[in-house]
């Protein structure tokens, strides 16, 4: 039983958005939120524009209290990030006493860069990748 846990833990690791290849050609547009923040729920909730319009990238959550799965229509689309991943992401792009909601773009093959630190909006996705260089 015990080795089938190791296993099991060993698979959700290696599927994490931080470990996962996003499509081809696209990066990773990361939402760092949390269930109790009023503007990261508003951004959960208008989540189908924005994965529409981030393609080719990927859209993943990053929730610092716990994961939130994407709304239905959007499962396989969206990947989910694990709490303890979020906030170590959150804290190194903001510092301790961080803000939320924060959005950050990780290019392909690269880090999550600089830190887009409001709601983030389909029209701010390409002000959101400059920041990134891309």
């Amino acid at each position: 039983m015990r080795a089938l846990s190791i296993a099991l833990c060993g698979a959700f690791l290696a599927a994490s958005p931080l470990h996962a290849q996003p499509p081809a050609g696209g990066g990773q547009v990361i939402l760092l939120g949390a269930r109790w923040c009023a503007p990261c729920m508003a951004e959960w909730r208008d989540l189908p524009a924005l994965v529409a319009a981030a393609k080719p990238d990927q859209v993943v959550l990053a929730w610092v209290d716990r994961p939130i799965p994407p709304p239905p229509a959007l499962a396989g689309q969206v990947a989910v990030m694990p709490s303890d991943q979020a906030r170590e992401l959150a804290l190194r792009l903001g510092g301790e006493g961080f803000g939320l909601p924060m959005a950050t773009y990780a290019p392909a093959g690269r880090r999550a860069c600089a830190p887009w630190r409001r709601p983030l909006r389909p029209k701010d996705l390409e002000p959101l990748r400059q920041l990134c260089g891309q």
